[in-house]
This record gives structure tokens, C-alpha cells and sequence, in this order.
């Protein structure tokens, strides 16, 4: 096998315990007046709100806050977000929260920092010029958005996920710090957790994918399926394992993207408002067939990886299967308020997300989709 790699990762990445503390000194090297974008309830629950302020005042900065992000963040909560910070004048952009919070501060940076409107920057549009210092701080194990090119809003008028991608909003700065995952409740720890299963199988199986992108999903897989568990249960160790693996995750995506499971899964999400780690392991679950036996060499390495047994691409879907149902995920789409006389609009929606099937080792039409959401009927 020939080696071919082209591969950039920019950003800086601080993992340890207690990290959040030192986010003065870093903020002040970046600007003096910051927005930091959270979520409505966490933050301000758990105390980090004042803490953040604290740290931040202390050195010098003059501090914001937009508290105004749900998950899976619409357009009209990121067009609020750049009127405060574009009445603020802010230099510098702090996300304190899940991935929602940070892809916030994404697209609100870009409309900030670059002008226009949030839809001049959707795809196909990629964002090349640098906007303003970001430095993002995740408080769960799934996303990896502290290290993506990505931010994905929800158009709520139209129903679909939207995404705005470039190298230009690569966080400056990723701060990990396994202490916050303390607060996590287990069905965020499960669905998170999740995601990044899913963004490093599908990392894995892209059609971007190189021999250095497979080393990050490789990795991350083999951690998740070992500590996801526990780490639903509450285990401190597992999930500072897995907030390990979902920055893998998310470098892995960075560079090679995601694809099926994806774009299958969104308009679960967005009809229903199931979690997003779930609608994509939910589709995940029976996409990993197709995906691994279009690429039977590479299926192989993961299996030696894991340690499965023969018929690799059967074991791997009936592992992931099996890993659903351990942490209290759906397992088919009756569960999540689907029937079978939905199948059609389900296929229509996915056909709409060309991003993400383009991405796949195979082509990927109306039939495999359709098989796709017939056999979680069963």
C-alpha cells in the first residue's frame, strides 16, 4: 500500500485537570474585551459562570456572556449572538459548553469578523480567511468541535442542519479539562459519547480518509468501545478516557470528514429532537455494513484493532448494536417516533445531505439508504 498524506492541524490542544484556571493567561495573549457563549442551563447552574468571569477579570479582560444557545443551535440564536458582539467590539471568543455552544461561537465569530450574513457562509462556501482568536472549552465527551473546521446550525424554517466549514474557524485554542465532565448526566455522557463513535468510524470509512487520519479513529474507536460504558455510569477515569478519545474524534473528522451515518441521521434530530450522538449511532449501527464491506483491507486492520472475530463487518455492526443498547440508546426508529409509512420522507431528507454521502468509500442512492432505514424497522 502506497502512503499519500496531506495533512493539517492547526490549533493548540491543552488537555489536563484544572486547565480551566489557567484560561486568564491564555484569554489575555489573544485580546482584552471577549464574548463567551454557553448554553442556557450548565454553565450558570454549576457555577462556571462567575468562575469563568473571575479568571478572566482577574487578568484584565472585560467579559460578556451569550447564555442564549440550545442544542443544535438555530440560525436566529446565532444572528442574537453577533448583534451583542458586534455592540461589545469583542477581539477575542470563548465557548464554554457542548458542541452547540462552541459551533455557536463559530458562526457568530465568522459573521463578526469576516461581515455579511450567517448565510453567505453556508456550504458550499468554505471559509479560508482567519476570523477573530476563538478558544474553545468542551464540557462533554462527544463532539470534538474544540478541534473542527465545522459549525452546524439548524435552519428551523426549513428543517435541516446547515453547515459552515473552513480552516479559518479552527479554534486557536482547545482547552480540555476532565473535571468538568463531573457535572455530566449520563444520557448526555451516552449520547455524546456516541458522536464521537460515529465520527470515528465514519473518519475511518471517508473517502478523505490517509494513513495518519486512520490512526486517530482507530484509536478513539478502541477507547469508546472499552470506556463508554463506565463512563455513563459516572466513572471520573473512564470519562477523561473519553473526552481523550472525542478530541481524537474530532481531529480524525477534521481531516476526513463523515459521511452516511450523518447524513442519514439529521432529520431525526431536527423532526424529532432526538440527541444528535444518538440518531447518528442509530444509523451507524446498520450503516457499518455497507461501510466496511466496501472497504474489506481496511475493516480487517480495525477488527485486528479490536479484537474481533471472523465475518469483521457483521461483529462490528452487532458490536456497535450491542453497545446501544448498554447505554440506554434507541436501537431502532419506532423508538424515536418513526413508522414505516415515513420511510419516504426519510430518504427525501437524506438524499438533501450531499455533504455527507458524497464522503462515502461507495455510492450512495435512494436503494441503500432506503435498506438502510428498512432494517431499523425491524
Amino acid at each position: 500500500m502506497s502512503i499519500n498524506i496531506v495533512f493539517n492541524q492547526p490549533g493548540k490542544v491543552l488537555f489536563y485537570k484544572n486547565s480551566l484556571n489557567d484560561l486568564g493567561t491564555i484569554a489575555k495573549s489573544f485580546g482584552k474585551k471577549t464574548l463567551v457563549v454557553t448554553g442556557k442551563t450548565f454553565a450558570k447552574k454549576y457555577g462556571y459562570i462567575e468562575r469563568i468571569r473571575n479568571i478572566l477579570e482577574s487578568n484584565g479582560l472585560h467579559v460578556t456572556f451569550f447564555s442564549e444557545v440550545e442544542p443544535n443551535p438555530s440560525i436566529r440564536t446565532v444572528e442574537r449572538g453577533i448583534k451583542v458582539a458586534k455592540k461589545e467590539k469583542v477581539d477575542l471568543y470563548i465557548a464554554f459548553g457542548g458542541g452547540s455552544a462552541i459551533d455557536a461561537m463559530k458562526a457568530i465569530n465568522v459573521v463578526d469578523s469576516l461581515g455579511g450574513k450567517v448565510t453567505d457562509y453556508f456550504y458550499p462556501n468554505v471559509v479560508e480567511d482567519k476570523v477573530k482568536p476563538m478558544i474553545a472549552i468542551p464540557t462533554t465527551h462527544g463532539t470534538g468541535s474544540e478541534v473542527t473546521k465545522y459549525s452546524i446550525l439548524t435552519d428551523t424554517e426549513n428543517v435541516r442542519k446547515i453547515a459552515i466549514s473552513g480552516p479559518g474557524i479552527v479554534p486557536d485554542i482547545a482547552l480540555l479539562d476532565p473535571l468538568v465532565l463531573k457535572h455530566l448526566p449520563s444520557s448526555i455522557s451516552a449520547s455524546t459519547g456516541l458522536d464521537a463513535l460515529s465520527h470515528a468510524i465514519e473518519a475511518y470509512f471517508s473517502k478523505k480518509s490517509d494513513a495518519m487520519s486512520d490512526i486517530f479513529a482507530l484509536e478513539s474507536v478502541n477507547i469508546i468501545f472499552y470506556y463508554l460504558p463506565c463512563a455513563v455510569k459516572g466513572d471520573m477515569k473512564c470519562r477523561e478516557h473519553m473526552f481523550f478519545a472525542s478530541l481524537l474524534a474530532g481531529i480524525a473528522i477534521n481531516h476526513a470528514g463523515t459521511n452516511i451515518a450523518h447524513g442519514l441521521s439529521y432529520y431525526l434530530t431536527v423532526s424529532k429532537n432526538v440527541p444528535h450522538g444518538f440518531a447518528c449511532a442509530l444509523i451507524l449501527s446498520e450503516a457499518v455494513e455497507i461501510l466496511s464491506e466496501a472497504l474489506p483491507e481496511k475493516t480487517e486492520r480495525m477488527a485486528k484493532k479490536l479484537g474481533l472475530e471472523v465475518e469483521y463487518s457483521k461483529t462490528l455492526k452487532r458490536n456497535i448494536k450491542n453497545l446501544l443498547k448498554e447505554v440506554g440508546a434507541p436501537t431502532n426508529l419506532e423508538e424515536i417516533g418513526f413508522h414505516r409509512e415515513d420511510i419516504g420522507i426519510l430518504i427525501e431528507e437524506a438524499l438533501g445531505y450531499r455533504r455527507n454521502l458524497e464522503n462515502s468509500p461507495l455510492k450512495v442512492g435512494e436503494e441503500i439508504i432506503k435498506t438502510i432505514y428498512e432494517n431499523l424497522f425491524t
